[in-house]
C-alpha cells in the first residue's frame, strides 16, 4: 500500500467530494471527471486507484464501483459510551467506536435529522463531534448515546444497554468485522496503533457491504465489541507497561502459539486485570519457582551457565 505522506491529498479531496456528492460511480467516469476538476493529464486510472486503497473515505463496491462511506453506511447505527455526563453540553468526545464518523466529519458537516443544526469535527481536529446546543440527549456519564446515518443525515438517541443483542449476536457481529480488519491488517503489513482506527473503519465498511443489516440495531461500542482485535490491552496497560521496562529484563517473542492457549491465556489476563504480555510473565515467573525442577536451580546468587545439568527423575508410567 502507499505511504500516505505520498498520496496526493488534492486529488483524495476531489475524489471523496466527487463521491459524495454523485454516489457510486464506475472507475472510468471518476477519473475523467477528477482530471476535468484538476485539469491534470496525469491522474489517470492507476492514480486514482492508488488513492482508493489508501483512503477510508472511498469504498470498492462489489459490482465495482467506487462509493462514499457515508452512502455504504446508510442506516448504520453507531454507539458511543459517554465519559462525561451529556446533558447541555454541545461536544462530544469520542473513541475510535465514532471513528467513521470522525473521519467524514474531517471533510463535511452532517445535518441532523431533526433540521436543528449540523455537526461537524472540532477544527481543533481533536476527536470530537460538535453540534448545536441541544443536539445531544441527556445520557448519564458511561451511559451510551447512538448515533444513526439516515439519508446523508445524523440522529443521535440515548440507548438502553439491556436492549443489546444478546452474547451470541455480538459474537457473529464480532467474527465477521474481526475477519475483514485480520484482512486489512495483513494486507498493510504492519502493526501500528496509529493505523488502527483507519484499519478498523475500512473493515467496518466491508463489513457492511457484506451484511447491509450488520449495524442496523445498537451494538456495544465498537471499541468494546472489538476489544482483542484492536489490541486495546496495549493502550490500557501502556504506562504499566513503561514502568516495567528497567534495566536487568529483555523481551521475547512466542512464534506458533496454539490459538486457543492464547485465547485462554488471553481471558485470564483480563480477569486479572493484566496486559496479556504481563501475565505471561508471570505464568513463566511462577512455574520456574514452583515447580519440582526449579528447586536444582538454587538461588540465583549461585546460577552458573557452565555447570551441567541437573539430573531428571524419570516417571513410570502404570500399565
Amino acid at each position: 500500500m502507499a505511504y500516505i505522506p505520498d498520496v496526493d491529498h488534492d486529488l483524495h479531496d476531489v475524489l471523496e467530494r466527487i463521491t459524495r456528492e454523485q454516489g457510486p460511480v464506475e472507475l472510468d467516469w471518476l477519473t475523467r471527471r477528477a482530471r476535468k476538476i484538476r485539469r491534470d493529464a496525469r491522474v489517470d486510472e492507476e492514480a486514482v486507484t492508488e488513492i482508493i486503497a489508501v483512503s477510508t473515505l472511498l469504498v470498492w463496491r462489489p459490482d465495482g464501483t467506487i462509493d462514499h462511506l457515508l452512502h455504504v453506511l446508510d442506516g448504520s447505527i453507531l454507539t458511543q459510551r459517554a465519559r462525561a455526563p451529556l446533558a447541555g453540553r454541545d461536544d462530544l468526545w469520542c473513541t475510535v467506536a465514532l471513528q467513521p464518523l470522525l473521519n467524514i466529519t474531517g471533510f463535511t458537516s452532517l445535518p441532523l435529522a431533526d433540521g436543528s443544526g449540523e455537526v461537524r469535527r472540532a477544527p481543533s481536529g481533536h476527536e470530537v463531534l460538535v453540534g448545536p446546543k441541544g443536539w445531544l440527549p441527556d445520557v448519564p456519564r458511561y451511559g451510551v448515546v447512538a448515533l444513526r446515518l439516515q439519508r446523508g443525515g445524523l440522529s443521535v438517541v440515548p440507548v438502553d444497554e439491556a436492549g443489546f443483542p444478546d452474547p451470541a449476536a455480538q459474537e457473529q457481529v464480532r467474527q465477521l468485522l474481526a475477519r475483514h480488519y485480520r484482512i486489512e491488517r495483513w494486507y498493510d503489513g504492519t502493526d501500528d496503533d496509529a493505523s488502527r482506527p483507519g484499519e478498523m473503519v475500512r473493515a467496518l465498511a466491508l463489513g457492511v457491504l457484506e451484511d447491509p443489516d450488520l449495524l442496523s440495531e445498537p451494538l456495544p461500542p465498537l471499541d468494546e465489541l472489538l476489544y482483542l482485535s484492536l489490541d486495546r490491552d496495549g493502550d490500557l496497560h501502556y504506562w504499566r507497561n513503561r514502568e516495567a521496562t528497567v534495566e536487568d529484563t529483555l523481551s521475547f517473542m512466542v512464534q506458533s502459539m496454539p490459538l486457543m492457549l492464547h485465547r485462554e491465556l488471553n481471558l485470564r489476563a483480563q480477569r486479572y486485570g493484566m496486559s496479556f504480555d504481563q501475565y505471561v510473565v508471570a505464568v513463566l515467573g511462577h512455574l520456574a519457582w514452583r515447580t519440582p525442577f526449579a528447586d536444582d536451580m538454587g538461588p540465583s546468587e549461585t546460577w552458573d551457565p557452565d555447570r551441567p545439568e541437573a539430573g531428571v527423575t524419570r516417571l513410570s508410567i502404570a500399565e
